[in-house]
């Protein structure tokens, strides 16, 4: 049986970002601290990563967080971007454009744990919007179709 690495959460973030930085040319740098709204930024953008074990076809973004990512982004003048990575490989969303489909789309509830401690019994309502597949951005060998 071989083992399995497993990284947390920055280990992943430091990883994504090499790899599109060597990919796409992107000049990504991580963010100062786990507290940041995004994981990391280049001149003009900011990405926020999701990393999941397994697919889904439609991915969830909680609203607060896309509020939160589309305010800094106009503030800082920058494209923010939500990119979830899970066992198919990364798919980003253009928050910037999709903002008006969004904004204008079903608030899901669903009931979850407050923070990411699946071993806690109580749960809240937390609110989210669906990505689609058809909303991705399509990112090409020079990058260019992310900006």
């Amino acid at each position: 049986m071989k083992d399995e690495i497993i990284m947390n959460e920055e280990q992943k973030v430091i990883l994504s970002i090499e790899y599109f930085n060597k990919k796409y040319s992107l000049n990504l740098t991580k963010t100062a601290n786990q507290f940041t709204m995004w994981d990391c930024q280049s001149d003009k953008l900011i990405i926020e990563f999701k990393f999941r074990n397994d697919y889904y076809t439609n991915k969830y973004i909680q609203i607060d967080k896309f509020l939160s990512l589309i305010m800094a982004a106009e503030y800082h003048k920058k494209t923010p971007y939500y990119c979830v990575k899970d066992s198919k490989g990364y798919h980003f969303y253009n928050l910037e454009q999709q903002k008006t489909t969004l904004l204008n789309s079903n608030i899901i509830t669903k009931k979850v744990s407050y923070q990411t401690d699946f071993n806690k019994k109580s749960k809240i309502n937390k609110y989210f919007y669906i990505l689609k597949p058809t909303q991705q951005t399509q990112l090409n060998e020079r990058g260019t179709t992310i900006f």
